[in-house]
């Protein structure tokens, strides 16, 4: 398959890149170069004639793009990336991509769609509830997927990602809830695999024995789990 990611030359990128090129054909729309040697548009996710010229000819899209990570919380300047990104640039792009024919999306979500997802049952999947600016813009984010979905007959699945990591961060971490990078990878590549009709959700998390974060929806529905383990 024909895969367009937006924003493929970023953190996640690097954990995703090498499993998703290994399965499709890859383009990457990214200011900086990507990490793997694949087609390269440069140029921004708000920039149309850019996102167009991506778009053209890709079966699916994979949106991977976020707002600045130096400064975290820091300042308008960066609150306004992330909204850039998150809510402009990703309509922008589906607008884009559904007008060249792709009907599959994968976006990069977050769990931060929640005010405290460490510290709520979340077994009955409640709405996101948000409001700091980060979470706000992700949260907005899966809003336009799911407007996109409608609008266009678009599949989206939002992969709600809890603290993506390479494996070796991961091995270091003894947080029971961030994810290694080879189950993230593995999960983009499960959504692909497996387009469901209008817009879905799912929680990633490396939470195996799913104590605080329950993904089996993830596992039902896209045959995903947590399987990395530590030494």
């Amino acid at each position: 398959m024909r895969v367009l990611v937006a924003g493929g030359s970023g953190a996640v990128g690097a954990l995703v890149l090498p499993g998703l090129a290994r399965h499709h054909d890859l383009r990457v729309l990214d200011l900086a170069p990507p990490p793997l040697p694949v087609e390269h548009v440069t140029g921004s996710v708000t920039d149309q004639d850019a996102v167009r010229r991506a778009a053209a000819g890709q079966d699916a899209l994979v949106y991977l793009a976020m707002g600045r990570k130096s400064g975290w919380r820091d300042g308008p300047d960066w609150t306004a990336s992330h909204f850039t990104v998150s809510v402009t640039g990703l309509f922008l792009t589906l607008e884009a991509c559904a007008e060249a024919g792709v009907r599959q999306v994968v976006y990069a979500g977050s769990m931060s769609v929640y005010d405290d997802y460490r510290g709520h049952d979340y077994a009955a999947d409640p709405e996101p509830d948000a409001t700091d600016a980060y979470g706000l813009s992700k949260r907005l984010g899966e809003q336009v997927c799911e407007a996109a979905a409608r609008r266009h007959g678009l599949s989206s699945v939002s992969l709600r990602l809890v603290g993506p990591m390479t494996d070796e961060e991961w091995q270091a971490s003894d947080d029971p809830l961030v994810t290694a990078g080879s189950d993230v990878a593995a999960a983009f590549l499960a959504a692909l695999e497996r387009p469901r009709p209008g817009a879905r959700a799912y929680t990633i998390s490396g939470d195996h024995e799913r104590r605080t974060l329950d993904w089996a929806p993830a596992h039902r529905d896209l045959g995903w789990e947590p399987r990395a383990r530590r030494r």
